[in-house]
């Protein structure tokens, strides 16, 4: 099988900008994933804040074994925070789920976050430390 000049140049060409837009794609995320995993046997009424408001396709109602995917695009100049008041029975809390600037907790829009909702608390696992509020 022979490959014409113009058909190898075409095709090094598309490697070349395949691999420009990989590279460049992950260097520079667009959004941040929070995932919120109800431990418990109770509903968890949750209603989390992205930029000061309230989305509305946010499901204030987390089931007991249930999973919440939230995902939010980063926003530039905005504070890129995810706060999250939550009621479990008789326990309520207001949560900072995810902040681009404070590495205590999630930050790096890279990695999925996950917390787990359990009876005594708020627990963050991450690649490098578990933090339970």
């Amino acid at each position: 099988m022979t490959m014409s000049f113009s058909s190898l140049h075409h095709f090094v060409l598309c490697l070349f900008l395949l691999s420009f837009l990989c590279v460049n794609s992950q260097s520079s995320p667009h959004a941040f994933v929070v995932i919120l995993k109800n431990e418990t046997p109770s509903m968890v009424f949750k209603y989390c804040i992205v930029y000061g408001k309230y989305p509305a396709e946010f499901d204030p109602n987390l089931k007991p074994g249930g999973t919440d995917n939230i995902t939010t695009s980063i926003v530039s100049g905005e504070n890129n925070t995810l706060e999250c008041p939550m009621e479990l029975k008789e326990k309520r809390g207001v949560f900072k789920l995810f902040d681009l600037n404070d590495t205590s907790i999630c930050h790096n829009p890279s990695e999925e976050c996950v917390w787990k909702i359990q009876e005594n608390g708020l627990c963050m696992l991450s690649q490098d430390k578990i933090l339970r509020v």
